[in-house]
């Protein structure tokens, strides 16, 4: 609860924890990366490429000698695959609300960039648009997403060194780019020019800080001040950034700013033409602030 600052543990008290990693020396104290360390009742310090096939052939073992074991876990197998079927069906059935609705929401950008890539061998950089996209694209391949950014001011700069990692391979790289994030460094366009790192550059431009801007709110609401000043410092509008002609100017291709859901998959197309030969190209996005 942000407003409040306190946290609700989501697992059951019966669930157990076990880690295999190098976490427990990173950090010796009460850090872990962002969070307290997660109690567990086993940490085994291993490199997950060697943990996590031995701990797979220790469980094939104990299941061939096991038949009741076998048969458990088809049950529970068949009743997490109804439950995925009946989940994923809803998610996009939800992900058609609101279609064509200008700001574009989330879930139809996050669809015409499936529709325009799904096709290709893609790698999906950082942003996944408050994850619309793990519910709507087809994560098959282990390399598709390395992570998420590490907050504002993060994300153009992992996306570029993703794109420049996957430089020669044929991969298309698909950056979802925050206006935000790209504001604290435009000039990241100016080194995928220099350097031609190919890269599909989709602006999540919801012309705003909103994650900021959307706290304000919540800490207005919960104080009693005035939530009409919740956006002073956070928006990004009067004047807006034209992030197409931005692209333009650093050198790489750019498009937009587009706000009309049926202009985007067109744009994208052209996009994804460009980055083909080998450069940055950029569609600028107008979408909804959540």
């Amino acid at each position: 609860n942000n407003a409040m600052r306190t946290r609700e543990q989501l697992t059951p008290p019966s669930c157990d924890f076990v880690e295999i990693g190098f976490g427990e020396i990173n950090i010796s104290k009460w850090a872990f990366d962002y969070c307290r360390m997660q109690p567990c009742s086993i940490r085994a310090l291993a490199d997950t490429a060697l943990g996590i096939p031995a701990l797979t052939r220790a469980c094939k073992k104990r299941l061939a000698d096991d038949s009741k074991l076998r048969s458990r876990i088809a049950e529970r197998k068949a009743a997490i695959g109804k439950r995925h079927d009946q989940v994923w069906a809803k998610w996009q059935e939800d992900a058609r609300r609101n279609w064509n609705a200008s700001p574009i929401t989330f879930a139809r950008l996050a669809l015409e960039i499936w529709e325009v890539i799904k096709t290709e061998d893609w790698v999906l950089t950082a942003n996944t648009l408050k994850q619309q996209v793990r519910k709507l694209w087809d994560f098959d391949k282990p390399y598709r997403h390395p992570g998420v950014e590490l907050g504002t001011s993060t994300q153009i700069g992992i996306s570029l060194g993703v794109a420049l990692a996957h430089k020669g391979t044929g991969r298309i790289v698909v950056d979802i780019q925050p206006d935000g994030d790209l504001m604290f460094d435009a000039g990241a366009l100016w080194i995928a020019a220099k350097y031609e790192i190919p890269m599909l550059v989709v602006m999540h431009n919801n012309r705003a800080y909103y994650n900021d801007w959307e706290h304000q709110i919540r800490m207005a609401k919960l104080r009693g001040t005035d939530e009409a000043k919740a956006h002073i410092g956070m928006d990004l509008f009067a004047p807006e950034p034209d992030f197409g002609a931005l692209a333009r100017a650093m050198g790489c291709y750019g498009e937009g700013p587009i706000d009309k859901p049926q202009d985007i998959r067109p744009a994208l197309l052209r996009a994804l033409a460009e980055v083909k030969k080998g450069r940055l190209a950029l569609v600028d996005t107008i979408t909804q602030h959540r």
